[in-house]
């Protein structure tokens, strides 16, 4: 396994995000050209912390079913307040979609994932990568930004009547009055998006299961694919619920109705992404690297 630690610095931070990385080392067992599909975890915790519950056991998961993972660890309020968070995750997938070769990922399968805040953090990613305030001054053209899809677990999604105020009070700051509409993700939808995969718990009194319903249905009038999972039960931030997020003793919170979203999620990744990818032959990729 490929692990280190990538500092990730973009303007107006107080230093560098990191950026944790997960990815299966290549092989010649497995396929030395194999490149697997690349998953940005971004952690919740209200825009003011982060949840280790959400980090790396979500990233060894994954990394146990074939993908390479990689966690970002993003600045959180009061340092970390818009548009802090956003530009450093759009810098994370552009700094794997240009050393896609050393982590031996699809550069055309980097995908966004989050959960809670987080959540909203990687919706950020997916439907706002070309406003000119996010990547305009990261000097490089939107494009490279884009995610090539994203997953949202528990969203925050809405700053309407269904919000976590917690984590749009942390994000915003004094801005606030100002950035309501802009972070309200439903209401912020393209027409080029890329596919998503949302799933939430229909008992969850944090943030209500109507936020991911209303992205849902956002995403569907504009025609970008969606498939949305809700769980009876489990309430908030369930992580992989099962008893490898909780501590000992507070396993009983895990919730079985829930942690079946793992396997759909990877399902879905299959579906959209493939297996792998195979990487061009090497004579192939100097002659692409003389052009640039």
């Amino acid at each position: 396994m490929i692990h280190e630690t990538i500092p990730l610095l973009v303007p107006g931070a107080d230093g560098p995000a990191e950026l944790i990385t997960y990815a299966p080392a290549p092989s010649e067992a497995l396929g030395i050209e194999r490149l697997r599909s690349a998953l940005v975890i971004c952690p919740g915790g209200g825009y003011h912390c982060l949840s280790d519950r959400e980090a790396e056991p979500v990233a060894l998961r994954f990394a146990g079913l074939g993908f390479a993972s990689f966690v970002l660890k993003y600045h959180t309020s009061p340092q970390g307040q818009w548009p802090v968070p956003q530009q450093q995750l759009l810098s994370a997938v552009a700094y794997l979609r240009d050393h896609w070769e050393a982590y031996r990922i699809d550069p055309h399968a980097i995908i966004v994932m989050g959960f809670s805040a987080g959540g909203h953090l990687a919706g950020c990613a997916g439907l706002l990568w070309n406003k000119q305030e996010l990547y305009r001054p990261l000097r490089r053209r939107p494009a490279v930004f884009r995610p090539d899809g994203a997953i949202l677990c528990y969203p925050v999604v809405s700053s309407g009547p269904y919000a976590h105020q917690g984590s749009i009070n942390h994000l915003t700051g004094s801005r606030r009055e100002e950035l309501l509409e802009l972070v309200s993700l439903e209401k912020q939808v393209p027409k080029n998006a890329p596919p998503f995969f949302l799933w939430h718990t229909a008992d969850d009194t944090t943030v209500p299961v109507e936020n991911s319903i209303l992205l849902d249905k956002a995403l569907r009038a504009k025609g970008v694919p969606s498939e949305l999972h809700i769980y009876p039960s489990g309430g908030h931030a369930q992580s992989l619920a099962d008893h490898t997020v909780f501590a000992p003793g507070e396993d009983w919170r895990a919730s079985p109705s829930c942690a079946v979203w793992v396997g759909h999620c990877a399902a879905w990744l299959h579906r959209h992404f493939g297996d792998y990818a195979v990487a061009p032959h090497p004579d192939e990729m100097e002659k692409k690297k003389s052009k640039r």
